[in-house]
């Protein structure tokens, strides 16, 4: 078996790692008998069973119900011989499986930009789903607050003390966890992955396993937002019609939260359009290298955000003609100070719940590919976006090539 086959890390989980690892080493054989007679390959089955593993595990209230969930999986693939249409868990049909299956044998249905681009913006977001799930979005102008603690002072992101903004140079100590902590099915707790600590323990780690010299913030207000730049709209930028698969990397500086790298990747081709380190307008407070991938930005030779904007906001890359593509995309336009109004966020078309599924175990669940091992990278990231669409919408990953 290879090494694609491995259980999708959830937020909640109902089992522990091995115990579902083992019940997914089953589903795959059982999904090989199924389909002996399909042009089907073993890596297509692994990602099948990844998928349908995931399902399950994210159906299930407990570790009981899952095994015994899963137990009718193992049952009826062989049973219906591998038309999961008609399996139900829960008595409810096997939702979410079937639009993958194209993978098992089947040749691309998508071969024309005409065709991709009618499937695409069947995926575009309404203007009141993306302002729901934190977007700015142009009618927010009119819009203001006069709350001035909210401006003066924040909670620290990551310790939660509250400090003034305006001292946010001056050393003092952070104490957190860089890592969300995760809740336990098991043992009724939350757990910090970065450490192992429990929220109940009684360790002064708990607080924290990391330290800092600074508290750190960042405005998701338009008002915010606006006091690090203002935003622009696509609306008055006319171009090409393109399909840009997007990701920013953001640093903490002494305004907050800014973009300091950006990738945009072409749909079609698969080609890096854009890719730099970009200057932050604030003073660097900290580069999250360990998240954002970047260790060092050089003054001279870096662009600067109103360099950059000069660059990726025209007729040749955003424009208003442009749908855009991305995970969690709110983050990404709300650092660059977009307005725009063709989206397709894939946090928000693959989560049922309100917890949104991360772009790793996405991009696992999706594409059995692995992404973000170590530091974030933007390219490998927006190309990674860009395939869970491409598959969403029944095209191969690789395909780069269209007929007229």
């Amino acid at each position: 078996m290879g090494s694609l086959l491995r259980p999708v890390d959830l937020v909640n989980q109902p089992l522990g790692f091995q115990e579902r690892y083992k019940i997914l080493q089953k589903l795959f054989k059982q999904l090989q008998k199924a389909y002996a007679h399909t042009k089907g390959t073993n890596i297509d089955l692994e990602r099948l069973a990844t998928r349908l593993e995931v399902h399950v595990a994210k159906n299930s209230l407990s570790g009981q119900s899952y095994k015994f969930n899963m137990s009718i999986l193992l049952r009826d693939v062989l049973k219906y011989k591998g038309d999961l249409s008609k399996i139900k868990i829960n008595g409810r049909p096997l939702k979410g499986a079937k639009p993958h299956l194209s993978s098992i044998g089947n040749a691309n249905s998508i071969t024309t930009k005409s065709k991709a681009m009618e499937a695409l913006k069947a995926l575009i977001l309404d203007s009141k789903v993306l302002e729901k799930n934190g977007y700015i979005v142009k009618e927010m102008r009119n819009k203001t607050n006069d709350d001035n603690s909210t401006q003066l002072y924040a909670p620290c992101l990551r310790c939660s003390t509250h400090f003034k903004k305006t001292d946010i140079m001056e050393k003092t100590l952070c104490r957190y966890h860089p890592l969300k902590r995760i809740y336990n099915r098991d043992t009724k707790n939350h757990q910090y992955p970065c450490c192992g600590e429990t929220t109940d323990s009684v360790s002064f780690l708990r607080l924290g396993c990391k330290t800092f010299f600074h508290h750190v913030f960042r405005g998701e207000s338009y008002d915010e937002l606006c006091k690090i730049s203002k935003f622009s709209s696509t609306d008055d930028i006319d171009g090409v019609e393109n399909v840009l698969s997007l990701d920013c990397e953001m640093a903490f500086t002494s305004l907050g939260y800014e973009m300091i790298r950006l990738t945009i990747v072409d749909f079609f081709t698969g080609k890096t359009l854009f890719d730099h380190v970009i200057q932050p307008i604030g003073d660097i407070v900290d580069l999250n290298s360990d998240f954002s991938g970047v260790h060092e930005i050089d003054r001279t030779n870096c662009p600067t955000y109103k360099e950059a904007l000069d660059v990726f906001l025209s007729e040749n890359l955003i424009n208003k003609n442009s749908i855009l593509i991305g995970h969690g995309l709110e983050n990404d336009l709300n650092v660059m100070r977009l307005f725009h109004n063709k989206v397709i966020d894939t946090a928000i078309l693959y989560s049922k719940t309100k917890f949104k599924v991360s772009l790793k175990n996405l991009a696992f669940e999706v594409l059995s590919r692995k992404i973000q091992n170590g530091e974030h990278d933007s390219s490998q990231d927006a190309i990674a976006t860009m395939d869970v669409v491409k598959v969403k919408i029944g095209i191969s990953p690789s395909q780069n090539k269209w007929e007229k």
